[in-house]
């Protein structure tokens, strides 16, 4: 099986979003009456276990119109997340060897809204399309985000490879038949069998899976 395309996640994936944007969260969160305390490190570790932030932010981490408020200020601020080490260069190489790539955010925010940020990061040349829950609106999750990529790929799920930082995406679209890679930038408890350290690591894997029976 060769793989035509791959949607990537963007924040803890593609890019270490968390210690510019945990500002804006407290200052949403104190908004709404409340407090987050935590440091990155401490934040990560909730948010990569179930029920994930619902212990810091109670109703509110499933709140659609709080998250798009926090990253619209996030947005508006220009104050930007740092590429991890070697994603441009790996992104760079999935194109040369003719890989389609779409990036899929679970941010609350339309695309529209995020372009200048991709184009900050350097990835606007590397990728063809980008589709975010905020452009789905209220009551959707990442399976519909990964369906709505494949839309825009035209692909079948069987050539597309799903790549994200979070076991619980992945969970979600195990039945959509995706080549589903996890990349453990803070977690390793993935419920699929291709783990990577990092997206730097990724244009090897597809080789390595474009020679086998998936």
């Amino acid at each position: 099986m060769v793989i035509k395309a791959i949607i990537l996640d963007l924040d803890m994936t593609l890019v270490n979003t968390l210690p510019k944007f945990l500002n804006i969260l407290r200052e949403c969160a104190a908004r709404h009456g409340k407090v987050v305390s935590h440091d990155v490190n401490q934040l990560l570790s909730i948010y990569y276990r179930d029920p994930s932030l619902s212990e810091v932010l109670g109703d509110l981490s499933r709140n659609f119109w709080f998250w798009h408020e926090c990253w619209l200020t996030y947005s508006e601020r220009r104050d930007y997340g740092e590429v991890f080490t070697g994603i441009l260069d790996a992104m760079k190489a999935l194109r040369s060897m003719g890989k389609r790539l779409v990036i899929a955010t679970g941010r609350e925010l339309e695309c529209a809204r995020i372009v200048d940020e991709l184009r900050y990061y350097g990835f606007t040349e590397f990728i063809e399309g980008c589709v975010s829950l905020g452009d789905l609106g209220p009551g959707h999750d990442k399976l519909d985000l990964v369906r709505r990529a494949l839309d825009i790929l035209g692909l079948p799920p069987g050539v597309v490879a799903y790549v994200t930082d979070h076991p619980r995406d992945i969970l979600l679209v195990n039945g959509l038949g995706t080549i589903n890679i996890g990349v453990a930038t803070w977690t390793k408890g993935f419920p699929s069998k291709f783990v990577i350290k990092s997206v730097a690591e990724l244009p090897r894997l597809i080789v390595m899976l474009d020679g086998t029976s998936c």
